[in-house]
């Protein structure tokens, strides 16, 4: 068998023992971007959120942004859960904080907690179910800004309408109308539908007295 000389075996040895290749790990060259699989799925789209502009930046600035974010949840109790509260509240309180949804749970558990904080200290948000569809969603439409502030804000709405409802007619039927009539007082009372039933009803009280009917 041919052997290489013993000069250029042992330059051989020499340059693979100290190859650049050899000597450079591939995972400490670029850290990457780590992983959020053991994260619960709010936290982990929280963080996901918070880093979008780097997520188009590369996996360095990406991953730099992630472990940042990861950081300062170590630090922070988290993202409370909100499964115990019914889905009109939970709702609420998350349109309430979805600005900070966007900045990581740090601050978006912040939020919630501020929020269910102020829950604990008011009578929070009354039932609408004994109530006709009409006047639920006039209701609801009315208090569709406060609905975003949390549920605090929102029930205070919601019972500000109830309590005028009952020192008032209400919303009057208009099921004896043909359709076409129907949908033009609608549409005349559309504004209306949206400052509640007392608002709502007596523009459809005058919309009926318009063509002869008294309700």
């Amino acid at each position: 068998m041919h052997r290489p000389p013993p000069l250029l075996l042992a330059i051989l040895v020499a340059c693979s023992r100290y190859s650049p290749l050899a000597a450079q790990s591939p995972a400490s060259a670029t850290p990457g971007v780590p992983s959020l699989d053991s994260l619960d799925l709010t936290t982990r789209q929280s963080i996901q959120l918070a880093c979008s502009s780097e997520m188009t930046q590369g996996p360095v600035a990406y991953g730099r942004c992630l472990n940042k974010q990861l950081d300062a949840l170590r630090k922070a109790p988290g993202i409370p859960s909100l499964d115990g509260l019914e889905m009109t509240t939970r709702q609420s309180i998350q349109l309430a904080c979805s600005s900070e949804m966007t900045q990581g749970p740090v601050a978006y558990g912040r939020c919630l907690n501020k929020q269910l904080d102020a829950l604990r200290r008011a009578p929070g948000i009354p039932s609408l179910d004994g109530l006709d569809m009409t006047t639920r969603q006039s209701i609801q439409l009315a208090c569709s800004s406060e609905m975003t502030q949390g549920p605090v804000p929102y029930g205070r709405c919601l019972n500000k309408q109830l309590d005028a409802l009952r020192r008032a007619p209400g919303i009057p039927s208009l099921d004896g109308l043909d359709m076409t009539t129907r949908q033009s007082i609608q549409l005349a009372c559309s504004t209306e539908m949206t400052q509640g039933p007392v608002a709502y009803g007596k523009c459809l009280r005058s919309q009926l007295r318009s063509i002869g009917i008294q309700r």
